[in-house]
């Protein structure tokens, strides 16, 4: 008897739901939330959800001021010059953002290396001419407020932004445009750019606003009260029960932002002229001249700023100007051995290289699994009619990453379950847990892009479903799947919230391994950390830029073999 094709789907669904929504049900329920010891879990819970939802509300103005005129003027450049603004923008999103929370306290800090003369600059120096008053002078302390949060996180996830507002201008026919230039001039052309990119934009916005919710490093590093950090109080003191109640308030609130900024991006997609014609674009109305392309290279360098300029001249600055004793100076490299950071960083790899590699593995399974399985449940769930179903999962990404750790503390840390809570198991499923819907919605994106045609071609020709998954679908959509992988990998290996809590004991991961050292350590030793990590993170990249470099010269050569 044939089993129903639904009951895969189905089945692929549930595991996908407990895999995502487990550790959120374990930390209500398991945890105890509703009893009498949490009664009191709400005492001063304004605070700290005053600081997440303000700090929140400025990221996402910020991602909105630097990603809608970035998509816009980058997106009118010839191919060669978007190209390379686009790359440095999915690299300014690829830095975790508490590397460029410790570049703004190393740079901007009231002891930061160039806060005093920017404070003078702008006006802020001592009044008086008395040298002590002039020794004694900080800049106040702005990088340690929830403005400086929110400002940290806007300019890491700005992309966001960027890539959903050029995703609507690349699926809007330019004739429209071309046509109320014509009838109305500027205005009209503004009144339909309104119409087309204000959805997508606020919509990326408020998933902004919901990731910066949950953040929980950067608020930490810059010293801001957030209900992430006394979630995290809450669990280091073993009050369970306290932690979990205290999600409550948070979760609506990072909910309805997720959901509805789905909902506007969906809603935004614009069913263009031309793709009601059957074809693609081509339209693409008059290039830019100079003028265009200097604003579209400033907004770049304006953009990029604070998620990878910023950190990059803090780490250049803590490599070159941390001091050790003046006979280690010498050597080839005489400034770097000066500045004690080659030092530094053979310590830091002696002292992490067991967590870099353990990292780099775990994150690499992570990946290559959560990848596989999103693109067998997008494909069972749009061949069973049930793709609007995965939504569901969107919720997981909500979910700040304590409360994931405390969901599978309570899940797993009792019983049977002690076998898989003391493994490096539990440290998969929390990176599971926080970024399979990820995965699900990009592996739904990529499949999308195959062409229906070819794989009717291919049942045709007397394929099967596995065969026209492997010989068709997948390496149609391979761009795709590439990029969901390389997300899944870098958001893993950086991720610190959950995995700070459920490492296993004498098996630590780098990423809490290099917070730590950064908010514990000396400038030779913070630079060499974020070093370390960047490496880590580079790493999938950069083999992958190789091999495709290298590809067609091997094809080359073995072509030329006789």
């Amino acid at each position: 008897m044939r089993v129903p094709h639904k009951l895969p789907a189905a089945a692929a669904i549930l595991l996908a739901a407990f895999l995502v929504l487990s550790p959120l049900l374990a930390a209500l329920f398991g945890a105890g939330p509703w009893g009498p010891t949490s009664s009191s879990a709400f005492a001063g819970i304004a605070g700290p959800l005053g600081g997440s939802a303000c700090s929140a509300l400025v990221a996402a103005l910020v991602a909105l001021l630097l990603g809608v005129p970035f998509a816009l003027l980058v997106e009118r450049l010839g191919a060669g010059p978007r190209r390379v603004a686009w790359t440095l923008g999915l690299l300014a999103l690829m830095v975790p953002p508490y590397l460029v929370a410790e570049a703004a306290i190393v740079l901007l800090g009231p002891a930061g290396k160039v806060a005093r003369p920017v404070g003078l600059l702008l006006g802020l120096g001592p009044r008086s001419a008395d040298p002590i008053a002039a020794g004694r002078f900080t800049v106040p302390g702005f990088v340690y407020s929830w403005q400086a949060v929110g400002l940290v996180m806007g300019g890491c996830l700005f992309p966001v932004v960027a890539l959903a507002v050029a995703g609507a201008y690349r699926r809007t026919d330019h004739r429209a445009f071309e046509s109320a230039r014509l009838a109305r001039g500027w205005r009209g052309v503004v009144t339909i750019g309104a119409s087309v990119l204000i959805p997508p934009a606020l919509g990326a916005a408020f998933l902004v606003l919901a990731l910066t919710l949950t953040e929980f490093a950067v608020p930490q590093l810059l010293r801001v009260r957030t209900v992430g950090d006394a979630v995290y109080e809450r669990i280091q003191v073993g009050d369970l029960a306290g932690a979990s109640a205290l999600c409550l308030p948070l979760l609506p609130i990072v909910v309805a932002a997720g959901g509805l900024g789905s909902f506007a991006l969906m809603r935004g997609r614009v069913a263009s002229l031309a793709g009601l014609e059957g074809e693609v674009p081509r339209f693409a109305g008059r290039r830019p001249g100079r003028t265009a392309q200097v604003a579209a290279g400033i907004m770049t360098g304006l953009a990029i700023t604070p998620a990878l300029v910023l950190p990059c001249v803090s780490l250049g600055w803590l490599a070159v100007t941390a001091r050790i004793a003046r006979p280690a100076a010498g050597g080839r490299h005489r400034v770097l051995r000066a500045s004690g950071f080659l030092d530094s960083l053979g310590g830091a790899w002696d002292l992490a290289h067991d967590d870099a590699i353990r990292t780099v593995v775990l994150a690499a399974i992570a990946a290559t699994l959560a990848t596989a399985f999103a693109t067998a449940l997008a494909r069972l769930a749009t061949r069973a009619g049930w793709a609007a179903a995965l939504g569901v999962l969107g919720a997981g990404v909500a979910v700040p990453a304590p409360i994931v750790g405390l969901g599978l503390i309570a899940l797993w840390n009792r019983g049977a379950g002690a076998a898989i809570y003391t493994s490096s198991a539990v440290v998969l499923l929390a990176w599971f847990a926080r970024f399979l819907p990820i995965a699900v919605f990009l592996a739904q994106g990529a499949l999308a892009r195959v062409p229906r045609e070819l794989e009717d071609a291919a049942a045709l020709a007397g394929r099967g479903p596995v065969g026209r998954l492997l010989a068709v679908v997948i390496p149609n959509a391979a761009p795709g799947l590439v990029a969901a992988w390389l997300a899944i990998y870098v958001l893993s290996a950086t991720e610190y919230g959950s995995t700070a809590l459920i490492a296993p004991p004498g098996r630590p991961l780098l990423a809490p391994s290099v917070v730590n050292l950064m908010r514990r350590g000396q400038d030779p030793e913070i630079a060499a950390c974020q070093v370390l990590l960047l490496a880590v993170i580079a790493l999938p990249p950069v083999l992958l830029a190789l091999g495709m470099v290298l590809r067609p010269r091997f094809g080359a050569s073995a072509k030329g073999t006789p």
